[in-house]
């Protein structure tokens, strides 16, 4: 399996205050460590909770790891 790495920038035009999703009209989301086939899952769920656009953005995995270096945990 393939892993892929995504930036996804998602909008929203009418946002809802205190929506998990959709609270602001554009947010930033990454997914990484996952087949294309996983992303697009998560692209189609954005779509069904009401998104008006889903942009990808393809980043490498130190693009990634970088993002997301403040969420790991240190033992």
């Amino acid at each position: 399996m393939d892993q892929c790495f995504y930036k996804l920038t998602i909008t929203k035009l009418k946002p809802v205050k205190g929506s998990y999703y959709f609270e602001k009209k554009e947010d930033v989301w990454h997914l990484g460590y996952l087949s294309y086939k996983e992303v697009m899952q998560h692209v189609e769920d954005f779509y069904k909770r009401g998104a008006d656009a889903v942009e990808m953005e393809m980043i490498t995995q130190a693009e990634f790891d970088k993002e997301m270096e403040p969420y790991y945990v240190n033992y």
